[in-house]
């Protein structure tokens, strides 16, 4: 939403916005309501369903909310997540002049993402998708997409050709007379870790006392400063870099420190070999963009 807001500052025009997803929380209502400042109509479809045969009925009932909102034409159309079956039908039902696609965070520039190396669907899903309507798959998509809308400056990405957009514009002239140092948090259960005390044993060991939870975290960890803000992670930081501070933010994998660049934000990296093969192409990224790791000898 943030990326989708910039796009509708850069290229003013009267805008319709879907906002679709899987849950629902504080911070995807915060930044619901700045976007719907910005548009003409909004919405929002929130999936509720469980399991196979619980996503079939979700589709019959997104199919009716699509015939309740859709507009007789559309110029142009704004689409994030390539690969999601609900906005495959989206695209099949809307009559549009032509499709442009945004970053869906580090999907668009990890070469093992499923932007790269699309899950087969069985005969069923396609034949249940037909029957709603649906004549779009991930890679026609990609291929039809006139113009690509990214944050990530100098990486190869999903379609040519490319428009940066910048997302944060920071101009801090002062020096900064406080610091602070922040874990950036996530679900440590999709790692499947055999010991995730090694994590905060390493935190412990730089004197990192902020948590920044991510919206899917239901675990707390004893120990922190749990960070409690409708921001997310970018904005967040800009908000302690404009207040004065230099900022230390630690985090295992989560790519959202790929977004923000200043001389008094410093990125760690805490590397375990566990999950370090497996997550080898997400730290090649963060290489790249010269952060630290506190494994030595990672790269």
């Amino acid at each position: 939403m943030m990326i989708a807001s910039k796009i509708i500052d850069d290229n003013p025009g009267i805008y319709d916005v879907l906002c679709f997803s899987y849950n629902d929380n504080e911070k995807y209502n915060h930044y619901f309501a700045k976007i719907s400042e910005k548009c003409d109509v909004s919405y929002r479809y929130i999936v509720e369903s469980q399991g196979k045969i619980g996503r079939v009925f979700e589709f019959a009932k997104y199919r009716l909310f699509i015939n309740k909102i859709i507009k007789v034409h559309y110029d142009k159309v704004f689409l994030a997540s390539v690969d999601n079956p609900f906005f495959h039908l989206l695209l099949s039902l809307l009559i549009k002049n032509e499709i442009q696609t945004f970053d869906d965070g580090t999907a668009n520039i990890y070469k093992k993402s499923t932007y790269y190396v699309f899950p087969k669907k069985s005969v069923l899903q396609y034949g249940i998708l037909r029957l709603f309507g649906n004549i779009y798959h991930t890679q026609q998509v990609i291929d039809k997409s006139v113009l690509h809308h990214t944050i990530y400056e100098g990486f190869e990405n999903i379609t040519q050709p490319l428009k940066f957009v910048k997302l944060l514009d920071l101009n801090i002239e002062s020096m900064p007379n406080k610091s602070i140092k922040v874990y950036l948090g996530q679900p440590l259960e999709d790692l499947n870790l055999k010991n995730e005390d090694k994590i905060f044993k390493v935190l412990k060991e730089h004197a990192v006392d902020h948590y920044l939870p991510h919206p899917r975290e239901k675990k707390q960890y004893d120990g922190f400063t749990y960070i409690h803000t409708p921001l997310i992670f970018e904005d967040y930081v800009v908000e302690l870099l404009v207040s004065g501070y230099s900022v230390e933010v630690y985090t295992l994998l989560s790519t959202a420190v790929l977004n923000v660049e200043h001389k008094d934000l410093t990125v760690y990296i805490a590397i375990f070999p566990e999950i370090k093969g497996k997550y080898l192409g997400v730290y090649n990224l963060f290489n790249k963009k010269g952060f630290i790791f506190l494994e030595k000898g990672a790269f």
